[in-house]
């Protein structure tokens, strides 16, 4: 493409030439890395990588550095996730014979898609990076679900209020959680009321901005199934 040769790029993992995400960098995306998530119909959240070494380096690339085209793999790596998890089944229970949620057939299909809940950036952040960026990816994920007969949607659910901005990665846990806890809100209660949700958010650090997002979406009467990620930090107090 002519615009290759003008601006030339490389994998935002590992700057290979003429990559978006290389080969070798999209693998480190194709996990399903389980993290307890309390609120939520299978308890868990669920990762698509660790958060370390090339997928930590893609993804600040295309969260802090506007590399949009990010989007792509990224979506398709969490839609992966989402359909090897079983949160698109109703399996509620271990024992219980896992069945679609959705299913190709019209007498089958729920009378309301899934919904997918982007997790909420702050005013500030999206100010400085000229967008919702987990809105955006959560948008590309619904499309590529409902390209698998799945019907779901994005509603843009939970926002912050009095949220500071500082790195989440050199915060413990409590400090996460008392600096996130009563800050995200539900937008629009009686929408989600009997609702089935994922909350989807960039990377679990604490777990706490997951967590906050499960208890007010549930609080107004959603059922949220459990949780996605493009990421999980592997620490002692990261649970």
């Amino acid at each position: 493409m002519l615009r290759d040769l003008i601006l030339p790029r490389g994998c935002a993992g590992c700057d290979m030439p003429d990559a978006v995400l290389c080969p070798s960098c999209t693998d480190d995306f194709d996990h399903d890395l389980a993290r307890p998530m309390p609120g939520t119909v299978t308890g868990l959240a669920h990762a698509c990588a660790v958060y370390t070494g090339a997928a930590r380096r893609a993804i600040l690339s295309w969260k802090d550095h506007g590399d949009e085209e990010c989007d792509e793999p990224f979506a398709r790596r969490l839609a992966n996730t989402a359909m090897r998890s079983g949160m698109m089944s109703d399996d509620e229970t271990s024992g219980r014979e896992s069945r679609p949620l959705v299913s190709s057939s019209s007498r089958n299909r729920p009378s309301q898609p899934i919904v997918l809940v982007p997790a909420p950036s702050s005013r500030a952040s999206m100010t400085r990076r000229g967008r919702w960026h987990m809105r955006a990816v959560a948008e590309r994920t619904a499309a590529i679900l409902r390209g698998h007969g799945i019907a779901v949607e994005v509603r843009p659910w939970c926002r912050t209020v009095n949220v500071a901005a500082k790195s989440v990665e050199t915060m413990s846990s409590a400090q996460r959680n008392a600096r996130i806890r009563g800050n995200i809100v539900v937008t629009d209660p009686a929408a989600c009321h009997n609702r089935t949700a994922i909350v989807v958010d960039d990377i679990i650090t604490t777990g706490a901005t997951m967590r906050q997002c499960v208890g007010a979406l549930t609080d107004q009467g959603a059922r949220v199934v459990g949780a996605l990620a493009l990421a999980s930090v592997q620490r002692d107090d990261a649970a």
